[in-house]
Formats: structure tokens, sequence, C-alpha cells
């Protein structure tokens, strides 16, 4: 190749390079993008949580390529990686989760990400009431979401000066808590929460440790027996679900229970405030006071006699 074919060749390449900058300088995300995001992300918490299958976010954007999850950072848990079809926001923009498979085939996600190329403008105040993040202003040190100003570096990645981190409310009763993370840039005047630009968000699983779960146990419920211990006494028990929600919908009638002393803790039944499913899960008992048909029982049978 003669000199000039490659000064030709190598200009036609900078053409080429300036005129896809220019695109991707001039692309602007529309409110009909926007909304499908907002969507896709509300249906991804939902998944994260535990409320709804993985199945349901390939419903709403399509799966375009699988592969093995990198081992390292949140995706310790190994794994695949799914990609999502981003093509409705354009070519640059990354989905994807993270999640197991067992040998059913069945997904069990712990961790989902966008990566938002350019940035879009999504308002945090909206994501934080649309995905019920526990909010807490302030710095992360002293009980806040929000990171300090200054650049961080960790593992490579420079957090931005808006970089934002939750907990959820009303977490599921699960072996995992649920974490959010929104990453803003170019926040107005240095202000961070005045920043709308989102670069990254996450939400994700972090597992707990068989310790961390008896103590979350020991912390909600005390010494109160559970599903599968000997009941200590004759009497009227009162169940408890983990899940605060089915405690709330499910009326006390309904978990009450007359149980003897030569008796096990049963499971508790109940429907499912979000999903409709009728639900078997363990439970811990209270003990409320006799058995208003025991005198009754008595009178008719006999006094029970111990062994």
């Amino acid at each position: 190749m003669t000199p000039d074919e490659k000064a030709q060749r190598r200009a036609a390449t900078e053409a080429e390079l300036r005129a896809a900058q220019a695109v991707y300088d001039n692309f602007r995300y529309d409110d009909m993008q926007r909304e499908r995001l907002v969507e896709f992300v509300a249906a991804a918490m939902k998944v994260i949580r535990g409320d709804a299958p993985f199945e349901m976010l390939s419903r709403l954007v399509p799966i375009k390529r699988k592969k093995p999850a990198i081992v390292s950072g949140q995706a310790y848990r190994g794994g695949t990686n799914f990609a999502f079809n981003a093509c409705f926001l354009n070519q640059w923009t990354s989905i994807y989760m993270l999640g197991t498979t067992d040998e059913q085939g069945k997904v069990e996600p712990y961790h989902f990400q966008i990566e938002f190329s350019p940035p879009m403008d999504l308002d945090r105040e909206r994501l934080e009431q649309l995905l019920r993040l526990k909010v807490a202003p302030g710095w992360l040190q002293d009980g806040g979401n929000l990171y300090p100003p200054e650049v961080i570096m960790q593992l490579g990645i420079v957090h931005q000066p808006a970089f934002f981190e939750y907990d959820i409310l009303n977490p599921p009763y699960a072996p995992y808590i649920v974490k959010a993370v929104l990453d803003y840039t170019k926040p107005r005047d240095q202000d961070p929460y005045t920043a709308r630009e989102m670069v990254r968000l996450e939400i994700r699983r972090d597992y707990l440790t068989s310790e961390q779960l008896r103590e979350r146990d020991q912390k909600k419920f005390g010494d109160m027996p559970r599903t599968g211990q000997r009941v200590p006494k004759d009497g009227r028990w009162l169940g408890f679900f983990a899940d605060d929600a089915l405690n709330t919908v499910i009326p006390v009638q309904r978990r009450i229970q007359s149980l003897g002393d030569d008796g096990w803790f049963p499971v508790l039944n109940g429907q499912d405030p979000d999903t409709g499913r009728v639900v078997t899960q363990p439970a811990w008992w209270q003990w409320v006071g006799p058995d208003p048909m025991a005198e009754e029982i008595e009178r008719m049978f006999g006094s029970k006699k111990k062994s």
C-alpha cells in the first residue's frame, strides 16, 4: 500500500469515528424508552426480591446472549450471565442479570445491572418510591445513602460523586438482603442530590451466613418455639409468619390453633398478598391462653392422664 493510500485509509477511518461519535453525542432518550425501562426495572426488583419468577423479565425484554458468569465481585456465586437485548434503548447500553440454575433449570437470580451509555435522565426520587427503597439522607458512614463526594477507587472503579446505596422497605423473609445502587453523574453546582444523569443502576442480593440467619430470627422472635418443636403446654397458640406482610393480611383467628402438649408445632398456611398463591411456611408460636373447649372435653372424656 502506497503512502497516499495509507493516508486516505487513515482519513476515512477518522471520518467514520467522528461520524459515530457525533451519533452518540447527539443521541437522546425519548419518553417511551424511559417508561419502558422504568417498567422493566420495577419487574427486576420483584424478581430479585423473590416475588416473581425470572421468566417474567424475558417476557418484557428478550435475552440475546447467555455466558458463564465471571466469578468476581457480586458474581462470587457463579452461574450464568443473562444479557438482555437493550436495542429498545440504543446499541451502547448493557443490561444483564446474574443467576444460578438448578437441576430442573429454574433460575435463581441474584444480581441485576444496567450500565447506561450515554447516561439517562432518571429522577432519583421516582425510583426510590417505585422500588420501595429505604431513604436515609446523608453520607453512608453516618447511616445515610450517599457516598462521600470524593472520588473512591475500588477494584478499579471510580464511584461518581452522586453514588447512592439503599436497603429496601419491607424486605422479604429470605436467606439474603436486597440492596439497590443508583449511580449518577454531573450534579448541578457539585450538589450530588441534584444529579439526574444516571450511569448505572444495580439491584442485588447479599446472602446471609447461617449465623446471621440465626441472629435475625433470634432478634425478631426471641425464644418463641417454632414449627417442628414439641408443644410445651396445652392451650391455644398464635402462629406468626416470618413475613410480616402475611401476618398483616391473614386474620389472627386463622392463625390460632388449639394444641396439646403431646404434639408438635405445625406449619402455617396463608395467602401471599402479592401473588395470591396459598403458601405453607414455618411459623413461630405464642401461647395465648387455655383451650376454651378443654373443660367440655374433660367433662365428656375425662382428664388426660400423663404416662
